[in-house]
C-alpha cells in the first residue's frame, strides 16, 4: 500500500485526524524525538529522518567513528549519518519504499527508526562532545 495512505490511516490512529502529506512532515514523539518524513513520489522512496545533534559538539574523530557506526547501517538498524552543514545538525535518516503492506508494517519502521534516534542521542550524550 502506498505510504501516503498508510500514513494516513497511521495518524487518524493516533488520534491526530486528517492531515496533508505533500512533501515533508515532522512528527515529535515523546515530547523529544522529532522525526520527519519526506516523500518522493516520482521515485516512490520515503525518507525518516532525525536531528541528532549539534555538529559543533563533536571532535572530527568523532564524524569519522559515526561514520563507521552507519557502515551499511550495522550500528544504527540500517539508518545512516549526515552532516547539515547549514543546519549545524548531525542527521540520522533511513530511506524507504513507499510501499507499506499495512499500519502495522509503518508503525514497526518508525519504531526501529526512532529507537536508533533515541539510542543515538544517548550515546552522544552520554559521550560528551568527545564521543
Amino acid at each position: 500500500m502506498q505510504f501516503s495512505l498508510v500514513f494516513d490511516e497511521f495518524i487518524r490512529k493516533c488520534g491526530l485526524g486528517n492531515v496533508e502529506l505533500d512533501s515533508d512532515l515532522s512528527l515529535m514523539f515523546d515530547g523529544r524525538h522529532t522525526v520527519t518524513f519526506q516523500c518522493n513520489e516520482d521515485d516512490q522512496t520515503v525518507f525518516f529522518y532525525a536531528e541528532i545533534c549539534d555538529v559543533d559538539k563533536l571532535n572530527p574523530d568523532s564524524l569519522a567513528d559515526l561514520l563507521e557506526a552507519s557502515l551499511l547501517g550495522s550500528q544504527t538498524e540500517g539508518a545512516s549519518f549526515a552532516v547539515a552543514r547549514k543546519l549545524g545538525k548531525l542527521i540520522l535518516w533511513k530511506r524507504y519504499g513507499d510501499d507499506f503492506p499495512d499500519v502495522l508494517a509503518l508503525e514497526r519502521a518508525i519504531s526501529s527508526f526512532l529507537s536508533s534516534v533515541i539510542t543515538w542521542k544517548s550515546k552522544l550524550v552520554a559521550s560528551g562532545p568527545n564521543l
